[in-house]
This record gives C-alpha cells, structure tokens and sequence, in this order.
C-alpha cells in the first residue's frame, strides 16, 4: 500500500517532552547541553539553519509536567501543545500530540526531548527512508529492540490515538513488525533519566571530542 498515493510524503514531526523527569531530581528539559536547555538542543536536530528540515511539514512538541517552566524555550519553528494530563505515562501523551498534527500529513516522525546522542544526520537518515520506503514504518534499532525515533505512516494513526497507557508505541511497533525498516542506530539509546547519565554522556562527548 503507498500511503501518498505517487505523491511525496508529507511528514510532520511531534517531540515528546511532558514527562516530570522525577528521577533527575530537576526539570532535564531545561538541562544544559551544548551550551543550551535539552529540549532546544533535540528540537535544533530537526531543523537546519533554523529551519525545518527539508522533508519536514511541522514540528509539534508536547509538554506537560514543569510545561510554565519550560515552554518559554521552545524556539520559533516549533509549536507547543500542553498536555494536562501528563501522569498518565507516554502513551496517552502521544495519543494526544497524534490529535495535533495537521490532518493532511502523511507520515509522522516521533522523536523524543531526552535523546541527546542523536545528531540532525540520524534525523536525515529516518526522513530520507521514509521517502524511499513511504509504505513502512521507519524505526531506530538499538539493544536489540525497535523504538524511538520512528516514522508511521498514516494508516497507523488510529492506533497511536488510542494509546492510554504508560507504555509507548513499542506494542504497535511489536505487532507490525514486518512492516517495519529497523535503523541500526546506536546513538538512540542514550536517554537522560538521572544526573549521572547526563554527566556520563558529557563525559563520553569531552573524551571522543579529545582523540
């Protein structure tokens, strides 16, 4: 099935941000990295020279816990949308930010605020399968699992809007998995859920900047 019908994909993007980063003991969206808030330094992989990326339609970002904190630095190019409910885990949050996108997009790119490894080509790199590939879900592969960041066409949409869990689209991503392009993609695994795990990418980041 070709979702766009010979037309070129129409992709929108949508960043989760609205967990209460309990484990941090702080707001990790708001932590430095690179010499500015988290949040700025994923949304900023989206984007060249200020600009969406090339195949990119929209950037969506939803916000929930610290959302008074934290929206005052998301930047120009992206559009903030507060989820209120933001305790009902990661699922019922993208279910929400699936709702926002604009209804004439054809594939949505799911990333997430606290991926800090991932660099603008590991975002080309998803895009640019998508085009080729616009039928299948476009998924990163680290440890041996399917996960974020990942790009469903729209057919999958009612699924992700009926997510009301804790749990992420990793189920969806189960079921059809022979619909599934995985990405190698190493990078995707570092995550920040404590202090100690920022101190040690930034580490990881001084040491390979060094050699």
């Amino acid at each position: 099935m070709n979702e766009t019908h010979g037309k070129a994909p129409s992709i929108a993007a949508l960043m989760l941000a609205a967990g209460q980063s309990k484990r941090f003991n702080g707001i990790k969206q708001l932590a430095d990295v690179n010499g500015k808030p988290m949040l700025h330094h994923t949304l900023d992989n989206l984007t060249s020279n200020g600009t969406l990326l090339e195949k990119l339609t929209e950037l969506n970002v939803v916000l929930g816990a610290n959302a008074a904190d934290i929206v005052s630095v998301v930047p120009a190019y992206a559009t903030s949308h507060i989820f209120n409910h933001w305790q009902k885990g990661m699922g019922a949050t993208l279910a929400f930010g699936v709702q926002k996108v604009n209804r004439e997009s054809s594939h949505l790119l799911v990333t997430l605020a606290d991926q800090v490894a991932l660099t603008r080509e590991h975002i080309a790199t998803m895009l640019h399968h998508c085009i080729a590939s616009p039928e299948k879900i476009i998924a990163a592969r680290y440890k041996g699992v399917l996960g974020a960041p990942v790009v469903f066409p729209r057919r999958y949409f009612a699924q992700l809007m009926a997510l009301n869990a804790d749990a992420g689209a990793r189920k969806i991503l189960q079921q059809h998995q022979y619909d599934v392009l995985a990405i190698d993609m190493a990078d995707a695994q570092h995550d920040i859920d404590t202090q100690i795990d920022l101190a040690r990418w930034q580490e990881t980041l001084a040491n390979n900047s060094a050699h």
